[in-house]
């Protein structure tokens, strides 16, 4: 992947692998069958993080190549395989831009899940065609919710980051629009998926996830991060004093594959 310091998500990996959420199993079933995984394909999972969509794809695959820079999310991804039973997923450390290095030939699937951003994409994409088999596909995964369905202490945290990282993003690209890169490339046919669930968090989930973000990781917060942490539990608990609140997700997936 492209400009992911290691620092930065370094920081990250323990808050990243206990409160950012995966996806649900039957979206990941259903992305299974649209994109034609029976059990016998070899999939990629690039900027595969602490596997929060890997171990849920490696049920629909023969095997699952996870590829992340950063060392700590593949330790932690190993680690919530072993736990769920997951043993064909093979971890590697890697940029996406090296994927063609890492990655042996004839692959059938390649999948971006909240990664692609990060990359040189048309890079990325032409590395792939090199790749992937006659029959492959790549599917990038990414959230579309937009601010004004964002609930209300979302909008509170984000005033709080504000105040303590100013208000121009400090990590991360903010650039989520694919299709046209997709259309662009080699992977020019699209089908457009999208699903939408919500889950409960406490406040102290809610704290530890503004952490697991990559703008507002620990490493950036230094030595203001527990300030930050105090803060934001307080704005929650003001809007929602019995401490539980509603987080709603909507994420598109762009299956893209060859004419």
């Amino acid at each position: 992947m492209a400009c992911v310091p290691e620092q930065l998500f370094g920081s990250a990996v323990a808050y990243y692998a206990r409160y950012r959420p995966g996806y649900p199993q039957g979206m990941v079933d259903e992305l299974a069958a649209r994109a034609g995984l029976d059990g016998t394909q070899r999939v990629l999972d690039i900027g595969c993080g602490t596997g929060k969509i890997t171990i849920p794809l490696a049920r629909h695959a023969r095997e699952v190549v996870a590829i992340d820079p950063v060392a700590g999310m593949l330790a932690r991804g190993r680690q919530a395989a072993r736990a769920a039973g997951a043993g064909n997923i093979t971890w590697l450390e890697g940029e996406a831009s090296q994927v063609a290095a890492v990655a042996a030939p004839g692959a059938d699937l390649a999948v971006f899940a909240a990664s692609f951003h990060w990359t040189d994409r048309p890079a990325v994409l032409a590395a792939l065609d090199g790749v992937l088999a006659p029959g492959g596909a790549v599917v990038v995964i990414n959230d579309v919710l937009g601010d004004s369905e964002q609930p209300d202490w979302v909008h509170a945290i984000a005033r709080i980051r504000a105040r303590y990282l100013g208000a121009r993003r400090r990590a991360g690209t903010g650039i989520y629009s694919h299709r046209e890169v997709l259309a662009s490339s080699a992977f020019c046919t699209v089908e457009t998926l999208t699903w939408s669930w919500s889950r409960q968090l406490t406040v102290e989930e809610v704290t530890g996830l503004q952490l697991s973000y990559s703008f507002s990781t620990p490493a950036l917060l230094g030595d203001k991060a527990p300030a930050f942490s105090s803060d934001v539990r307080a704005a929650v608990l003001g809007l929602y004093p019995a401490g539980v609140v509603t987080e709603p997700f909507r994420v598109e997936v762009l299956i893209a594959a060859r004419p």
